[in-house]
């Protein structure tokens, strides 16, 4: 009693865990091989009379619909850089104007303390000739 299973081989390779994922999939991309270099179809022909649109590059004609498609992704992605630099821009001017604000303070506190030294320096000169004065010390004795 044999059944069609016990003839079934299975090929699938053991040492990768995910190999049945492979199989249940309709479609899989075939990699590039490595020296494979891709056209990104940057400068095109567009031929009014054939209406098509014509890699310069590689000479692979190109479906109109999806180059169009490709630009306005690019576009988009533009779009939103852009958005995000500005947003980013703004967030450092808002912050450039806040230390500036705070080197003004620090600016005017550093000249409040300058003043106050000069007034605590001015008042030991007039404390150290006041002692002079009521001591009598003219120089310092050996």
């Amino acid at each position: 009693m044999f059944s069609d299973e016990d003839n079934v081989i299975d090929i699938r390779d053991k040492r990768d865990p995910n190999s049945d994922i492979q199989d249940r999939l309709n479609f899989i991309e075939e990699p590039l091989p490595p020296d494979a270099k891709r056209c990104l179809h940057s400068k095109t022909i567009v031929n009014e009379y054939d209406r098509t649109l014509i890699c310069r590059l590689c000479g692979a004609t190109l479906d109109p619909f999806d180059y169009l498609l490709s630009i306005a992704k690019n576009e988009t992605r533009l779009d939103w850089n852009l958005r995000t630099i500005r947003s980013e821009i703004r967030d450092h001017r808002e912050g450039l104007e806040k230390l500036n604000r705070e080197e003004q303070n620090t600016r005017g506190r550093i000249k409040n303390a300058l003043f106050k030294l000069a007034d605590v320096n001015q008042a030991l000169l007039d404390a150290g000739e006041a002692l002079i004065k009521v001591k009598g010390y003219h120089g310092l004795s050996r």
